[in-house]
Parts: C-alpha cells; sequence; structure tokens
C-alpha cells in the first residue's frame, strides 16, 4: 500500500495548473431528491463521476444543498468544531434491523454501529474517515452466496468470521484526504469507492465491490471534465503462502467528459487491469501505465502485454430539465467481421446500459420516476488469467450478476415532508454455472476465460439459464436529514428459478438506521 501511494503520488506534479473539496454522499435514496438541479439543461455539472466533489457542482446545486444544511448546521451534528482554518464534524452511524424471513420463519438481524468524522484544514485540504462494525443474520440467499466464496466475503463489505448460529461478523473503514491543487484540479486520496455512470447500475465503475485503496485526479476546464483514477484491488482466488498475502491486481482509469451543448454530455474512458507480478526484478505497481493521457493502447502493446483492456462511452441527454436519458457502452473485446459472421464469436465480449429518469411526473412534486436496462456478452470482464479480472473481493467492479445477463430495473420514489416511499423492481435472465461442469458459461467472471466450451456459438444465457425477480417496497420517516437517520419497513420478494430448484423469498424488516452507503442485496 505505501509503495502504490510512493509511486502514483508524483502524479501530483504533472497536473498544470476557495471551495471545500469534501465527496458528496454516497446513497441512492439519500440523493434520489436532491440531485433534479445537477441534471436541469441550464446545469454545467459533470454528473457521471461520483461520488460528487462538491467544489465541482455548479453554484445552483451548492447554494440550494447548502442553504438547506446551513439551517440544520447547529442541531444536525453530534460534535462540531468549526474554526476559520479549520473544522471537525463528527457523527454516529447505526443500522439496527429485525425482520422475518417467513418461509422458514428465520429471524434476520442487523447491528452495525459506527463513526464518521470529516472536516477541512485551511481553504484546500478537506480529510473524512468513517468505520463500521457490524454483526448480521442474513435471509438464506445471502447466506448461501456469502458461505459460497471461500473467502466469507459479505457483497461490498469485505471478509467476514462466521459462527455457527449464521452470524456474520465484519467491519469495514473508509477514508480519504482531498487537496485543491489548483483553480481546475483537485487530488485525492484515499479508501472507498467510486462510481461512474448515471444510472442505479454502472457497466464501467460501479460501488458494487468492497473497498479499496485509490488516487483520484480530477481536472474541469470549462466544458470538459477529466478523471484519472488510479487503484489497487485483490485477487482472492491467489492462494496465500508465508511470504505472500492474497495476490494484488492494479487498475489505471481515465474518463473524459464533455458537455457537448446544454442538453447533450458524452464521455469516454479506458480502463487497464494488471496484475502484481512476483519476480526478483518486480513486484509492484507499473508505472509505465502512470501516463495521464486518454488511450493506454499504444503503452499496453508497447509492453508486449495481455493486460485485461476496457473502453467505451457514457452518455446523458436532457430532454427537458425534469427528464432525462442515460446510457453506456463497454467494449471488452470486439472484431466487426467476427459479429457480420454470424458465428457467435466468444471474443466479442461488449455491455451496454439505456435508462431514463423523470422528476415530479404527472406534476407530483418529489415524485421520480426510473427505468434502466442493463445487458452483458458473455465472457465479458473475465481474462485467461483469473487475477486480471475485472473484480476485486470475489465481487464484480461492474455488474453484481457479472456477465452473461440482461436486466430491467424500475423505480419509483416519493417524498412528502419527512416520509419517503421507495420501490425497486427487477428482472434479470442469466446463464450460470452448471453444477459439476468445470467450464465456464460466461457468467462467473472470476473463471478463466479459457475454460469455454468453444470459441463459437456462444449463445446468451448459456450454462444454467436463471431467471430473477426482485421486488422491494420501503417506507420511512426522516428523523435526521443530515445524517439521512430514518426508520423504515420495508417487505422484500425475490425469485430464482433454474433449470434445477425455484427459490422463493419473502422477508419483512423494521430498521433505525443513518442511510448513508449503498448496499446491493438485489441479485
Amino acid at each position: 500500500m505505501l509503495r502504490f501511494f510512493l509511486i502514483i503520488i508524483f502524479q501530483i506534479f504533472c497536473i498544470i495548473g476557495v471551495s471545500q473539496q469534501s465527496n458528496s454522499t454516497f446513497s441512492r435514496n439519500f440523493s434520489i431528491f436532491s440531485e433534479e438541479r445537477i441534471h436541469q439543461i441550464n446545469s454545467n455539472t459533470h454528473s457521471s463521476i461520483k461520488p460528487y466533489l462538491l467544489s465541482n457542482l455548479d453554484s445552483n446545486f451548492v447554494i440550494h444543498q447548502g442553504s438547506w444544511m446551513y439551517r440544520k448546521w447547529n442541531k444536525e451534528f453530534f460534535l462540531q468544531i468549526e474554526k476559520e482554518d479549520y473544522s471537525l464534524i463528527v457523527n454516529p452511524l447505526i443500522n439496527l434491523m429485525v425482520g422475518i424471513e417467513n418461509n422458514s420463519d428465520k429471524t434476520i438481524w442487523n447491528n452495525t454501529r459506527g463513526i464518521v468524522a470529516d472536516g477541512k484544514l485551511g481553504d484546500r485540504f478537506t480529510y473524512y474517515s468513517s468505520f463500521l462494525e457490524n454483526q448480521s443474520v442474513f435471509p438464506y440467499y445471502i447466506t448461501n452466496e456469502v458461505v459460497g466464496k471461500s473467502a466469507w466475503i459479505i457483497p461490498g463489505q469485505g471478509e467476514s468470521r462466521w459462527s455457527p448460529d449464521s452470524t456474520f461478523d465484519y467491519s469495514m473503514a473508509s477514508g480519504y484526504f482531498t487537496y485543491k491543487l489548483s483553480k481546475f484540479s483537485v487530488l485525492q486520496f484515499g479508501t472507498g469507492k467510486n462510481f461512474i455512470g448515471d444510472g442505479y447500475r454502472s457497466m464501467i465503475l460501479s460501488d458494487n465491490a468492497f473497498n479499496y485503496p485509490y488516487l483520484r485526479i480530477q481536472t474541469k476546464v470549462g466544458i470538459f471534465q477529466y478523471t484519472n483514477f488510479y487503484m489497487e484491488h485483490m485477487d482472492l482466488i491467489s492462494n496465500p503462502t508465508e511470504e505472500y498475502t492474497y495476490d494484488k491486481k492494479y487498475m489505471s482509469l481515465h474518463h473524459l467528459s464533455a458537455n457537448i451543448s446544454d442538453r447533450l454530455n458524452i464521455g469516454i474512458f479506458e480502463s487497464i487491469v494488471w496484475e502484481n507480478t512476483r519476480t526478483p526484478e518486480f513486484s509492484g505497481f507499473d508505472i509505465s501505465y502512470l501516463n495521464p493521457i486518454i488511450f493506454l493502447r499504444p503503452i499496453e502493446y508497447s509492453l508486449n502485454s495481455s493486460d485485461n483492456a476496457l473502453m467505451g462511452l457514457n452518455f446523458k441527454f436532457k430532454i427537458i430539465d425534469k427528464s432525462h436519458l442515460y446510457g453506456q457502452f463497454v467494449i471488452d473485446e470486439f472484431s466487426q467481421p467476427a459479429l457480420n459472421s454470424g458465428d457467435k464469436w466468444w471474443g466479442n465480449k461488449y455491455a451496454y446500459q439505456i435508462g431514463g429518469k423523470c422528476y415530479d411526473i404527472f406534476g407530483v412534486n418529489n415524485l421520480v420516476f426510473q427505468i434502466e436496462n442493463n445487458f452483458a456478452r458473455p465472457y465479458t470482464y473475465s481474462h485467461h488469467n483469473s487475477s486480471q479480472n475485472y473484480g476485486h473481493y470475489f465481487q464484480s467492479l461492474a455488474h453484481p450478476l457479472g456477465a452473461n445477463f440482461n436486466e430491467t430495473l424500475l423505480f419509483v420514489d416519493y417524498k412528502i415532508n419527512k416520509w419517503e416511499l421507495h420501490y425497486q423492481f427487477l428482472k434479470a435472465k442469466y446463464g450460470a454455472k452448471i453444477k459439476n461442469d468445470p467450464m465456464s458459461y460466461g457468467n462467473d467472471i472470476f473463471m478463466s476465460n479459457t475454460d469455454r466450451p468453444s470459441d463459437y456459438g456462444i449463445e446468451m444465457f448459456q450454462g444454467n439459464k436463471s431467471d430473477l425477480f426482485f421486488s422491494k417496497i420501503t417506507m420511512s420517516y426522516l428523523f435526521n436529514p443530515k445524517t439521512n437517520l430514518k426508520f423504515e419497513i420495508g417487505l422484500v420478494n425475490r425469485i430464482l428459478e433454474d433449470e434445477y430448484v425455484r427459490n422463493n423469498t419473502n422477508f419483512i424488516f423494521f430498521a433505525l438506521k443513518t442511510d448513508l452507503f449503498n448496499t446491493y442485496y438485489d441479485f
């Protein structure tokens, strides 16, 4: 980790070139009712990189959010120190939940306690830190997912310990330091998650996986915003030894966003994933990939490299102030002649997303509608070397279903005063692994794609054809707008039907929580 930091920190000096640089809250339920302004036609905000740097949001959003927070300032924080040159804010974090899984009469519960602190030093330097300690008893399908992996990884929340009574014990820490390099550029170094896109999912980079160390350099000039990410990930497939722990791997990702007009934003990206080569001569971050300029393919070829490269684009089109379309297209590997031939070559690996969001529909204030479709061909995000796939901690860095799937999502969100109602519906079809079959059918990105059944005739949903239906409805009362402290009641229904079994899960739950982080149990 220290080596990673020391090697890449020199990028600070490659940037040419006051407000606080804090990040926005990384929770869909927290932001869904406040982000409307950044999607309006007169906004110059680049909305695809999340969490937002608040200093890069346009003044309309900052004033709106700031004035709302300012009115709550003196009574919203557990501990607040505010001086001319520095500040410190500390708040507790909780997620206390109890519920019943009615098909087995199993009691499920969660006990999360934590703390979050953030502040600033001067006009250019800000910091953030959080720590969560958790004990959980999950519904059967989540428990089955966790214990099915050798390291017992909680979705999005890291490695756990498991007791015989099916209780999982796990913790999660995150934090960052942010420094304003110039009028145009901001640097952030920390451990956490990042997200690229305007949808619920991201086919480029999502917050699905566990926290990881990263360096983020973001430059905004005129209609352009350019973001460099350098990340360190863990390959838990590798076998740790007395000399080595789990293998590390690294990613360099560049994203260029342009507000082409008042209505249209287009972003292009590329990413390279490479393994931590263990040799006497070298082990660690390959400085050849520190080039901050987009399009690394020439560098990859000059190194005679077989590293895992992805590229593609995202877009957002504002139809009116209260409605917009968005989408993504990702190429892992692609051959137009092979596509035209109709031979269904395995190497045509790509993914896409298309969606739309409407605010205040039917003239009802704070009634939000969102629909989204996500698709990934078999073997997308995978690699012949499993340590170079597009994953971290046994979890996809893009979509939780991996690849070889087609998913449709629908959301309806409504808020009146301090009451909130959220509804989600998901329908997905995917081709899973076949029991007792060593072949990879393109869904599990952690399997080597050399273990495929053939080079041609690759069909969507090949393998164990599975149909997933997931619906969730929650109603909550908001006690504290700053920390999103709420009391929530919810009902979940999940049906998974494949060629072997049909599982129907229903559970109801009650929770008191500070809803500041996304968790994805809709798989």
